[in-house]
């Protein structure tokens, strides 16, 4: 990792060589990336998987659009001895090798840690995978839904149906990208202190149960929490979501004492603050009441700027027109080299001195040759 000045990145001179695919190691390099990590993608003659799922932008996916950002891309065959022969002579020059193979598939490629340590023997080498490394399930196939399902997140999410919620984000897949950047950047630290190369096992199941962990703790503690009240399940009336007159839906999340009486105030139901500890359904019934006579519109009107921990419950297709959302500048139209029009959601990383930026667009497939800049 070479020296970098502040305009172009904290990671600037990181050089990262990308074998991922689809979610979670493409949003680790993508992190790595936005803040300045050259990020080399190692595409198979028919591209990521990511490119190709519905809707599409140009030529490509929105999802690629996004998590390809900042990125380039070069096209090798992996199974042939040629492809073998450029990937490991780009492994000789650079820090981190990033692959989302099956346990087990990397090595019969020839891409594995210690092949590569051959070529770089002080290389960051880090696998995500479902279950990880070094156990007899280790190749058990699954997917974000089955490590949510397995850490316990779907039966926190059982709705007044009794079956558990489908999550719209992949969100262990997220996580389990998030797990990968901080992974790497911690070996990454060891290695520049001396330590040498190392290799970092991610799951996303491990990643899923760290989602869980607030929960767990609960159910394992010696005298485990009744889940009848448990606010985060929405025992507690000062913390849940109510229905809307117009059928749309509101957050409370007034945690805290002050932010209770306070919605209380605002409401006209100052006598509900000490129901929320003495007969807490009976004040869900009456917010339930409450809520359900007026419109959303009615609700942000008085509530937004009433200091109380409320919010609406966004429709995916309005967040960019929310008003934190702008004022916080969130999305971005200017990217050079993107798609027109195509708003790009920003890093929510915010640094002082050395500013995490989208320098450029999703690469085309095979874009780029297999060299390092």
């Amino acid at each position: 990792m070479t020296g970098g000045h502040d305009e172009v990145g904290a990671l600037a001179g990181l050089r990262v060589l990308d074998l991922t695919m689809y979610l979670p190691g493409p949003y680790a390099t993508l992190l790595l990336a936005d803040l300045g990590a050259d990020v080399l993608t190692i595409e198979p003659p028919s591209g990521d998987l990511a490119r190709h799922i519905a809707p599409r932008v140009g030529t490509d996916s929105a999802l690629h659009n996004w998590v390809a950002r900042n990125k380039r891309s070069c096209v090798l065959d992996l199974k042939s001895e040629s492809g073998k022969a450029s990937f490991h002579q780009l492994v000789s020059g650079a820090d981190v090798v990033i692959e989302g193979f099956t346990p087990g598939v990397a090595q019969r490629l020839g891409v594995d840690y210690e092949s590569c340590c051959h070529a770089k023997p002080d290389i960051v080498y880090c696998s995500i995978s479902g279950g990880g490394h070094g156990h007899r399930l280790a190749s058990t196939p699954g997917h974000d839904i089955n490590y949510l399902a397995l850490a316990g997140f779907l039966d926190q999410t059982i709705t007044e149906h009794g079956a558990p919620a489908t999550i719209g984000p992949p969100i262990a897949d997220i996580a389990a990208g998030l797990h990968a950047a901080v992974g790497i950047l911690a070996a990454l630290r060891h290695r520049d202190a001396g330590g040498g190369g190392q290799f970092v096992d991610v799951s996303i199941m491990g990643a899923a149960l760290a989602l869980t962990a607030p929960q767990q703790v609960k159910v394992t503690a010696p005298a485990p929490l009744d889940p009848a009240r448990d606010h985060n399940l929405g025992a507690d009336p000062a913390y849940r979501v109510y229905r809307t007159r117009d059928r749309r839906f509101v957050a409370v999340g007034a945690f805290e004492d002050k932010y209770w009486a306070r919605l209380c105030d605002a409401l006209g139901r100052s006598d509900l603050a000490a129901q929320r500890n003495s007969d807490p359904q009976a004040a869900i019934t009456a917010l339930s009441a409450i809520f359900v006579s007026r419109d959303l519109a009615d609700w942000n009107e008085l509530l937004l700027d009433a200091d109380v921990c409320y919010s609406p419950v966004n429709q995916i297709r309005d967040v960019p027109g929310d008003r934190l959302v702008k004022a916080r500048n969130d999305f971005t139209t200017d990217v050079a080299g993107a798609s027109v029009g195509i708003a790009q959601l920003q890093t929510p990383i915010r640094m002082s001195k050395a500013p995490a930026r989208i320098r450029h667009g999703a690469p085309g497939l095979g874009e780029h040759p297999p060299q390092w800049l």
